[in-house]
């Protein structure tokens, strides 16, 4: 089980800054509690809204859509052994939409990758590829 090292601010109280935050919050994920990692923050509101801010633009839909950012948070909490976000993101990606088949495949990559890149750095293995395909370099 896992216990907070820190008293979390309850929704009582409140501040009438964090209101608002803690209302997009909530309907962003369709949860009816905040969830506890953004409570914490919001024991300073301006970093609360801040990250909150870069948040929504993170997984505002652009060249990737919501979901498939979603999938790459699960991926990334998979990939830092993060249970808290493993569990968040877990949760989102099914409401937004994935299957089991899909959350599988995702898995499934993470894994095939984590294996693939332990063994090129356990062995110092340096790449003997072109970052980009046919050498192109980037337009600055």
């Amino acid at each position: 089980m896992r216990y907070p090292l820190v008293a979390l601010p309850d929704a009582a109280d409140e501040e009438t800054d964090l209101k608002t935050v803690f209302d997009e919050i909530r309907d962003f994920y369709a949860v009816e509690r905040v969830p506890a990692v953004f409570r914490w923050m919001g024991r300073d509101a301006g970093y609360l809204q801040s990250y909150w801010q870069a948040t929504r633009e993170a997984f505002a839909d652009r060249a990737l859509d919501r979901p498939t950012k979603e999938i790459l948070a699960f991926a990334a909490s998979m990939t830092a052994k993060s249970d808290y976000g493993v569990d968040f993101h877990l949760r989102e990606a099914r409401r937004l939409g994935f299957s089991d088949r899909g959350l599988t495949e995702a898995v499934e990559v993470v894994q095939l990758f984590n294996t693939v890149t332990k063994i090129a750095d356990t062995l110092g293995l340096k790449p003997d590829f072109p970052a980009r395909p046919n050498g192109e370099r980037p337009h600055v």
